[in-house]
């Protein structure tokens, strides 16, 4: 973290690659009845290292593809990989409002990740932060279990391997650097996606099968130029989500700037009601209230006691 600190412009830069990212989930969910899921996923990994290396070549930084850590590397592409698959099929299934709230357990997971992992001592007032957090989604999911969508799951298991990767992360940071960490989730989602789609083509599926997992299924094609629009904007939006918050976090104070990665789930939920009518239930919004307070406190709490592994780590 830089000494030079600029709180302000942090806010701004965290606020900007808020609104990225909801409009890169945004035309993911618009058009995931058209495209393929992992050809999303290649086409944005694509885009998305053309920018990267661009931007490290602007900058001359090395680009830097070894790293110290492949046990590590493979662990956390893998998880990084899964989780957002499970997150991107979910918006297919579940509002943008109800699938990025539920994403936000994501800091409670860091917390309990690093506990195992890293052996980080976690009191209990983080203890209770986590509580109220998990009931807080508890209260988002409203599992009743004569009608429990079963795809409010996928958002969760996402932010749990999300925080996975952090913690990971922050295990082989000393020796590979972020850029580094970031082209080898971008290069190992492409083989990913690529060996999905070649695995997935040699397997016959029954019809009921085919209508509801289609989003996955379907042929890699681009019906339109439109579409073709849409996959670029996905690709360009989430690296520039990234280099927004990345930089954020580079110049402000975790502490101060990491709370207001929160208005996503405005975004969402303003969204949601414009594009698709869609809303939350009035349990969600007390639930989404306690995600967000246990959240804040825990951003808070880990400030005063120094540590880093939860607060200066972007929740995307």
């Amino acid at each position: 973290m830089t000494t030079n600190i600029n709180n302000t412009k942090a806010i701004i830069l965290i606020l900007l690659g808020m609104t990225v990212f909801a409009i890169q989930d945004t035309v993911i969910k618009l058009i995931s009845g058209d495209v393929n899921l992992y050809l999303i996923y290649f086409i944005r990994c694509i885009v998305g290292l053309i920018v990267i290396i661009t931007y490290l070549k602007l900058n001359k930084i090395p680009i830097i593809i070894k790293t110290f850590y492949p046990k590590l590397t493979i662990l956390r592409t893998i998880a990084f990989f899964l989780g957002f698959s499970l997150y991107y099929f979910s918006l297919s299934k579940l509002s943008l409002a109800l699938a990025v709230t539920l994403f936000f357990v994501s800091p409670f997971c860091v917390s309990i990740f690093s506990m195992i992992i890293i052996k980080e001592k976690v009191g209990a007032r983080r203890w209770s932060a986590i509580i109220v957090g998990f009931i807080g989604v508890f209260l988002v999911m409203d599992p009743n279990f004569q009608d429990f969508n079963i795809y409010t799951i996928c958002p969760v298991l996402c932010a749990i391997c999300y925080a996975f990767t952090v913690v990971i992360q922050k295990k082989t940071s000393d020796k590979d650097s972020v850029f580094s960490q970031i082209l080898h989730i971008y290069l190992s989602a492409m083989i990913f996606a690529i060996l999905i789609r070649f695995t997935l083509s040699n397997i016959d599926f029954d019809q009921a099968t085919i209508q509801s997992y289609d989003y996955i299924l379907r042929e890699w094609k681009i019906n339109s130029f439109l579409l073709f629009f849409y996959l670029i904007t996905i690709g360009f939006t989430g690296v520039i989500g990234f280099l927004c918050l990345f930089n954020a976090y580079n110049i402000g104070s975790p502490s101060a700037i990491a709370p207001f990665e929160y208005i996503i789930i405005l975004w969402a939920i303003l969204i949601s009601w414009f594009i698709w009518g869609d809303t939350l239930e009035p349990k969600a919004y007390l639930g989404l209230t306690f995600i967000i307070i246990a959240g804040i406190y825990t951003f808070i709490r880990e400030s005063k006691l120094n540590k880093e592994l939860s607060i200066n780590k972007p929740l995307r």
